[in-house]
């Protein structure tokens, strides 16, 4: 089973520490652009909908643009923001901040009529039993959108690394962490008993003049892999130059253009 195959090779593999130190590090709040782009999509989804919503959470704080269209359009609600480390923002924020453990989150008699989340819920070594937390913290009709990286997500980015490993140290190193496909994301929705699941498929390209550019808005979203295995020294100066000349060979077209690609899912709670 892929699936199952799939849970328990994050679960055995996924470093805690390393990821708690990651959400400790500054991710351009508020100016990250390919994050507000992400988010714009959350935004575009919401505006259609006909339904208050008074009890907010945010799982994942990566910008600030949800946040503030929900404030505008339900002046009254409350948003509470929940991330596995808080200290990049308890000084950037007036917002009610908890720190959760992404595996087991449980909000002590709250419940929400909206859960949303941008580029955050893939970090679950257990996506499963996030999606059974989420279940049970949303209120009947309550509303449960996420954005998260599709497969092809900076696939040129992530081709070359493994092409500049395999020139470098004879094999190639874990570069990304492993998402799941859309059907198992519809199928632990169902399992669940959500209603109306959507699973959108949305990308956009960056075009950049300059691959420094390019690396430093990737490395300012802190998504770096997070398994035990991750090689343990950090890449130096030949390693960028290699890179930056296999990137050049294969996908630069008068620019060093990178695909973010992402899924937008949604459901209902009955």
């Amino acid at each position: 089973n892929i699936h199952n195959y799939f849970l328990y090779f994050i679960k055995k593999m996924i470093n805690k520490k390393y990821l708690k130190l990651l959400r400790s590090k500054d991710r351009k709040y508020g100016k990250n652009f390919i994050y507000n782009q992400i988010g714009k999509n959350i935004i575009d989804s919401l505006d259609i909908l006909k339904v208050p919503f008074n009890n907010i959470l945010q799982l994942g704080i990566n910008d600030n643009l949800v946040i503030n269209f929900l404030k505008e359009k339900f002046p009254s609600c409350s948003i509470t923001s929940a991330d596995i480390d808080l200290s990049a923002f308890i000084k950037k924020t007036d917002q009610n901040l908890i720190e959760i453990d992404l595996e087991n989150f449980q909000i002590r008699d709250e419940k929400f009529d909206l859960i949303f989340s941008n580029f955050f819920c893939q970090l679950t070594s257990n996506f499963e039993k996030l999606i059974e937390n989420i279940y049970q913290s949303l209120n009947s009709n309550g509303f449960f959108i996420a954005t998260i990286p599709s497969t092809e997500n900076i696939y040129q980015l992530v081709n070359s690394m493994y092409e500049t490993d395999n020139i470098l140290y004879g094999g190639m190193y874990q570069r990304i962490n492993p998402t799941l496909d859309t059907n198992d994301i519809f199928r632990i929705f169902k399992l669940y008993n959500f209603d109306a699941p959507l699973i959108n498929t949305n990308n956009f390209t960056i075009e950049y003049s300059v691959f420094k550019k390019l690396l430093d808005d990737i490395r300012f979203l802190n998504l770096s892999y997070i398994g035990n295995d991750k090689r343990a020294k950090f890449e130096n100066k030949k390693y960028f130059i290699h890179l930056e000349n296999q990137f050049r060979k294969k996908y630069f077209k008068e620019s060093f253009n990178l695909d973010i690609n992402y899924n937008t899912i949604c459901a209902w709670k009955k």
